[in-house]
């Protein structure tokens, strides 16, 4: 893997989160969203949304803090660099993240089906906390993982 840059999203990077997210739009059970759509949730002030970077674009992934947990949501990876541990150098990266601003836990949604992401996560120390029924983006019931890490 080339040197891996991370940095925070702008309206620039829109094409490609909106490309990367289309790429990825099963798994996630995600629904079609505008480019306004995505402006709106580059600019929410609850979440903070980054890009990985090799020599072009990579991945994306959005944080959030709530009740000093500090959540990854929305880990997407385009396809043809999927498999290449960009998933695990984003979950060290956001680790650093929690740390350099003194938070103790992790937290991670997913959906049963998603066995890839499921894997990672146990893989990478996160521990089932709560099993239960969850709605989707594409308004569908499912059973959802919560996964927590202390750090």
């Amino acid at each position: 893997m080339n040197s891996t840059d991370f940095y925070i999203a702008t309206k620039t990077d829109i094409p490609f989160i909106s490309e990367t997210y289309n790429q990825n739009i099963n798994e996630l059970h995600g629904i079609n969203r505008t480019f306004d759509d995505w402006d709106k949730l580059l600019t929410d002030e609850k979440s903070t949304y980054y890009i990985v970077r090799t020599t072009e674009p990579v991945a994306w992934f959005r944080t959030e803090i709530t009740d000093n947990i500090l959540w990854l949501g929305m880990l997407q990876v385009k396809v043809e660099f999927q498999h290449q541990g960009f998933g695990k150098c984003i979950l060290s990266f956001v680790e650093n993240l929690a740390k350099s601003n003194n938070i103790k836990q992790l937290g991670i949604h997913t959906t049963e089906d998603n066995m890839v992401a499921r894997n990672l996560y146990q893989s990478f120390g996160y521990t089932v906390s709560e099993i239960g029924k969850c709605t989707t983006a594409d308004s569908v019931e499912r059973i959802g993982y919560t996964f927590i890490k202390n750090i």
